[in-house]
């Protein structure tokens, strides 16, 4: 029998007689708590000397917490709060929470300091100001934990979200894990929501590859793109293979890094259970396209690795004859608003993305707005004065009632 070394413990679970961990969360066998050295607790036929590991072993394995969940803030006064409580009711308790204020001018650092007060947890850091994807840099070389878990400020987690990723990638074997999300939206009263990868591809748990992360992450391709979930990285395969964010980006900082770790070797584990929650609101910015944003990504993309087999160097081809089309869009649009209906017929006769984005702007455009399809409907009517936690529980029972079946 092998022993459970710290290092083999956080990559399989051990092997002493008890359950092995991933089957045991994934069955929910495995009950958890604070002030256990691990963030679940041994099953009644199993103990602390029942396990071959030396004591050396056993101070390693507890010196950091087990996960690090990620913030980046900027002027996220208003929805930072429930963000925060979210990720402290994680039912996986051994964690620690990054926020990483990147100059707000609002009470942003104010609101953390005052979750910082009240749990250990919490770490506030200044961000460098240069941007998304340098801030982001700093929460990830903060981050203390073996893994490490992305959370936005104006997003939402379910309190089983890290032990279901944790679960899955213990049970799977995976470098990166992801939860399929919610988007939600808070409106007149009402809590409107919309599973965001839908269709029978995505009910069971899987791996993605590379070929399918490419193809999936195009601009304006129909159906749901990988590259927009918050995954749970191994933070060692990070740092072994110097993948970190890419500075030069202002967009796609996420869908970059993630695709740089797959071509370096790194496994992706996607799971269905539907436990983020994105939310949709005025300020949302996924879709906010400029030329510098796109010609960015095009250089990203003319510089990933061309050693690859046959199918996946067609689709990074594809790639970049994809953000070449959005590029002429931007034009074909400009030119539109210019009246100049004969350029922007020009721009768009040779290449086929461009037409295809351009048609979807304008189909858009004459619309009111694009609605997300609702499958459930319930009431949000906080009262004055109401307990975030307490806001904040209703929201997500609202949620779990809606598409969860937990």
């Amino acid at each position: 029998m092998q022993h459970c070394r710290s290092g083999f413990w956080l990559r399989n679970g051990c092997r002493w007689r008890s359950l092995p961990i991933g089957l045991g969360l994934m069955s929910g066998r495995l009950r958890f708590r604070s002030e256990h050295p691990f963030p679940f607790q041994f099953p009644v036929r199993g103990g602390r000397n029942d396990c071959p590991c030396d004591d050396e072993d056993w101070r390693v394995m507890t010196a950091a917490p087990l996960v690090s969940i990620l913030m980046v803030a900027r002027n996220a006064a208003l929805f930072i709060d429930a963000a925060i409580v979210s990720a402290r009711e994680q039912s996986l308790t051994d964690i620690e929470i990054v926020v990483v204020d990147d100059g707000s001018s609002d009470c942003t650092a104010e609101l953390v300091r005052a979750h910082v007060a009240t749990d250990s947890r919490v770490r506030l850091l200044e961000g460098p100001q240069k941007g998304l994807s340098a801030v982001r840099n700093t929460s990830l070389q903060a981050a203390r934990g073996r893994f490490a878990a992305i959370l936005d400020s104006d997003d939402i987690l379910h309190p089983r979200h890290l032990e279901w990723l944790m679960a899955g990638r213990v049970r799977f074997g995976a470098e990166i894990s992801a939860a399929n999300m919610v988007e939600f939206q808070e409106e007149g009263g009402s809590l409107t929501t919309r599973a965001f990868a839908e269709g029978p591809l995505w009910e069971e748990a899987r791996s993605i590859g590379a070929e399918e992360y490419v193809e999936r992450g195009m601009i304006g391709g129909r159906g749901a793109s990988p590259g927009y979930f918050k995954p749970l990285f191994d933070m060692s395969f990070l740092r072994a293979n110097g993948v970190g964010y890419d500075e030069r980006l202002r967009i796609g900082e996420d869908f970059d890094l993630v695709l740089r770790a797959m071509l370096a070797g790194a496994r992706y584990l996607y799971l269905p259970e539907m436990t983020y929650y994105y939310r949709r609101h005025v300020a949302s910015t996924s879709h906010r396209l400029s030329r510098a944003d796109l010609e960015g990504l095009l250089r990203a993309a003319q510089a990933y690795p061309c050693d690859t087999d046959g199918a996946l160097a067609a689709k990074m081809q594809a790639r970049q004859e994809n953000l070449k089309g959005a590029l002429l869009h931007l034009d074909t649009i400009a030119a539109i608003k210019a009246g100049n209906m004969l350029q922007a017929l020009r721009l768009t006769a040779g290449h086929r993305d461009a037409r295809r984005l351009t048609m979807s702007s304008l189909y858009e455009a004459t619309a009111k707005r694009v609605s997300l399809r609702q499958t459930a409907r319930q009431a949000a009517t906080p009262v004055h004065g109401e307990p975030l936690a307490e806001r904040l529980r209703a929201i997500t029972h609202g949620l779990q009632s809606a598409v969860l079946n937990p």
